[in-house]
């Protein structure tokens, strides 16, 4: 931003995040000559390479700013009372009826959800009323209400044809003003140009007309920034918003699991693929119509986009067709299957020794133990619950598209769901008897049943949350258990690396 001023600074305004918004008062600080030498040195200051961090002074600005609000109504008035002494009275009501910057602002606030009208007071010092209430100098507005009003108050006295650099404006204004904000500003100068830089993501989607750049890096000679890595966001991608705007969020690659932004996924795939930006999704399918969106996209095609979905008794076939389009099911049911994987437990469980009083391998059998007496009274509602997923597969895979209806083709899909069943379930209960938790684990879904409970309660931890961090640790901490985990999810690591 400091750059794009330095290159422009003949007609550039720039609005810097890092500037204090606070007033000495509501009134004009300094003489009309005073503004005009206060101006140069503003731009002279604005134009050195320290102005990226620091600021000169900023009861200064603030002071210009509440100048050219003033200096605009009163240029007004001037032109309506020049109308009106040479009898030109409709040109004097029209000009009367131009709303100046202060009366825009107002208007603004109110479509921006802040209940405040400006004012010029009788002594030229503006002032404020909330909800029609008594009149309050500007100078005490809160620090979000000052902020909007130095933001607009900058843009709307700007010279025509200004390039105008908005530097962060949500450091000081709540996420839902400043984007409702700046949208009728920008619609309000159609004369100049914006340039926006920002951390909340949902700004530039709500922009689609706009160019998006990606800022990811710099490179400085001396202190003086000169080099940028960036890339270019085109607009009018036809992809949905909350895509859109994983992009913007992301690294060059992006991956899209199923779950939550607090679900157990999220932060174990962190740990597994540092460098990847990570964005859940709440469903496979919504999973598979990220990564097409972005993969499908030529004006993003900077972006790598993966896709991690769960096993969830996923049959060969519909694997088969996921992986060529970068989404890659892991190879056990869920990411529970992860954290409770046995060597985990096992591993878990002698870290906790040397922390408390205990022995290891009593701690894991008496997990296993819980596990099997969790597991085995719910032998038949897990072998119906996979054998669902199973139907629902076979289904799926055995509906044509409508090209092969348009051809003539008949739709006959039969599922014997209850030989499925019974074969399902005569296999739990072998894996039961023969006490063979890696299975059980691996392939149903055992949060369902009270065994992760039991696992956690055996190894003597108080939740689990917190074991789950503790397993996180043992990831980050050892480089064995981490190359086993990853190899559970098929070819998206050689697919991403």
């Amino acid at each position: 931003m400091l750059s794009l001023y330095r290159a422009n600074h003949v007609n550039a305004v720039r609005i810097a995040a890092h500037r204090q918004t606070w007033m000495e008062s509501n009134f004009v600080p300094f003489s009309p000559q005073d503004k005009i030498n206060t101006e140069k040195n503003v731009k002279g200051e604005d134009n050195q390479p320290n102005a990226r961090w620091k600021e000169w002074n900023s009861s200064v600005r603030s002071g210009l700013v509440i100048a050219n609000l003033i200096d605009t109504d009163n240029a007004l008035a001037r032109k309506v009372r020049e109308e009106i002494t040479i009898g030109n009275t409709k040109t004097a009501e029209k000009l009367a009826a131009f709303p100046v910057p202060l009366d825009v602002i107002s208007n603004l606030f109110m479509g921006s959800g802040i209940p405040i009208k400006l004012a010029i007071a009788e002594n030229s010092a503006i002032v404020a009323s909330k909800n029609g209430g008594k009149t309050y100098s500007i100078a005490s507005l809160s620090d979000g209400e000052r902020a909007a009003l130095l933001i607009a108050g900058t843009v709307l006295t700007a010279r025509e044809g200004s390039l105008i650099l908005v530097d962060e404006p949500e450091r000081h204004l709540h996420t839902s003003i400043v984007t409702p904000l700046l949208l009728q500003l920008f619609s309000k100068r159609p004369d100049c140009t914006f340039v926006v830089s920002t951390h909340e993501l949902s700004l530039p989607v709500s922009c689609p007309g706009a160019r998006t750049v990606l800022v990811r890096d710099s490179m400085a000679i001396n202190d003086d920034v000169n080099r940028w890595d960036l890339d270019v966001l085109e607009p009018g991608i036809e992809i949905d918003d909350a895509t859109k705007e994983a992009i913007i969020g992301s690294r060059r690659k992006m991956l899209f699991i199923e779950g939550t932004q607090t679900s157990l996924d999220k932060p174990l795939y962190e740990i597994l693929f540092p460098g990847v930006s990570i964005f859940p999704r709440s469903s496979c399918r919504d999973v598979e119509h990220a990564v097409a969106s972005v993969r499908d996209t030529s004006a993003v095609a900077w972006v790598q986009a993966y896709g991690i979905v769960d096993q969830d008794q996923l049959t060969a076939e519909k694997k088969a067709t996921l992986e060529p389009q970068g989404v890659f099911p892991l190879s056990v049911y869920s990411v529970e299957a992860l954290y409770y994987n046995p060597i985990i437990v096992k591993a878990v469980a002698v870290r906790q020794c040397a922390v408390i009083d205990g022995d290891a391998e009593q701690m894991v059998a008496q997990a296993w133990a819980h596990l099997l007496a969790a597991v085995s009274p719910q032998v038949d509602r897990l072998a119906a619950r996979m054998t669902e997923q199973a139907v629902k597969d076979r289904i799926s895979l055995g509906m044509p598209d409508w090209k092969k209806i348009q051809a003539g083709h008949d739709v006959a899909i039969t599922v014997d769901a209850q030989a499925l069943y019974k074969s399902e379930r005569e296999q739990l209960k072998a894996w039961l008897d023969a006490g063979d938790v890696n299975k059980i684990i691996a392939r149903y879904p055992i949060r369902e049943t009270m065994a992760l409970e039991g696992i956690v309660s055996a190894l003597q931890f108080k939740s689990k949350n917190q074991y789950e961090s503790a397993v996180r640790k043992l990831v980050m901490d050892d480089a064995a258990v981490k190359a086993m985990l990853i190899g559970f999810f098929g070819g998206l690591p050689a697919a991403i690396a």
